[in-house]
């Protein structure tokens, strides 16, 4: 028995996306870097934004919102608690909705996201996790460095 393969989309009403070898964003080829993006969150354009399809929950680190001039009073409580790949425990010190914009000329599409706010140091300023990027319909290509979605 043989294989048979189709040209037909599996999700014909979804539009193919592709990635170009001018897409490709990597400043050295011998890296494994993550994908780092930028973002309208709020009224704030965040950088550092880490796409991690590994992750299962957005954060929004404690001092990006105070740098984003956000009220605690937005923070809704909450008395979790974060586990770590160490099993370090963190404290969550609330969580917000924001509108988060991503743009890809000439596509932008805009999403409600719960952000949970921890107080931690860490490179970025915030994760999204694997549901926000399914509801951005988000195809990160790790090679290239780079995010494409379709709206």
């Amino acid at each position: 028995m043989t294989a048979s393969t189709s040209s037909q989309p599996i999700n014909p009403d979804k539009p193919w996306i592709s990635f170009l070898p001018n897409d490709y964003k990597a400043t050295d080829r011998n890296l494994n870097d993550p994908v780092v993006i930028s973002a309208q969150v709020g009224e704030t354009l965040v950088k550092k934004i880490l796409m991690d399809p590994r992750s299962s929950i957005d954060v929004l680190f404690y001092s990006t919102f105070q740098k984003m001039k956000l009220s605690e009073k937005a923070l809704q409580p909450s008395s979790e608690e974060l586990v770590g790949f160490p099993g370090e425990r963190i404290s969550i010190r609330g969580y917000i909705w924001l509108q988060t914009t991503l743009e890809n000329y000439p596509d932008c599409k805009t999403i409600d996201i719960q952000y949970l706010v921890v107080d931690c140091k860490s490179p970025y300023n915030i994760i999204l996790d694997i549901p926000s990027l399914n509801a951005f319909n988000a195809i990160i290509f790790t090679v290239h460095l780079c995010v494409k979605f379709f709206s």
